[in-house]
């Protein structure tokens, strides 16, 4: 089944929601550091929408144009955060990967997407706990 662009932004932001509270995934590498750092790269010729968590711990959709970068500090009241990439309009096989640095120490493991025969996909990075 394919995916419209709106409703892999959907899919994402729900992902999101499910996600943000999550203490499975907690990870503490960075310190204590409230800022997170979130690089995307790749060769994905097609859209690209990031969906993350804002400083205010909300969600904010942008369509980015790899290679992208973003940094944020968090509020004392954000307790995580995470970023979810969803891409349409490319080629299969064709790759975006999002790493994140906190304190600039890398977090976790470079996420990596790669899009299916239809050129899309849609991947959650972990969630980050502060």
């Amino acid at each position: 089944m394919r995916l419209t662009p709106l409703l892999s932004v959907i899919v994402v932001f729900v992902c999101l929601l499910c996600c943000s509270c999550s203490k499975d995934d907690d990870n503490n590498n960075g310190g204590n550091s409230r800022t997170l750092k979130y690089e995307i790269s790749g060769t994905f010729t097609g859209t690209v929408y990031a969906s993350y968590t804002t400083d205010v711990g909300g969600t904010n959709n942008e369509v980015v144009t790899p290679p992208w970068s973003k940094e944020i500090t968090y509020k004392p009241n954000v307790t995580a955060a995470i970023i979810a990439i969803t891409g349409f309009g490319g080629q299969p096989g064709q790759q975006v990967t999002v790493v994140i640095k906190r304190g600039n120490t890398q977090v976790f493991a470079p996420t990596t997407a790669t899009a299916d025969a239809d050129g899309g996909f849609s991947k959650p990075a972990p969630v980050v706990q502060f």
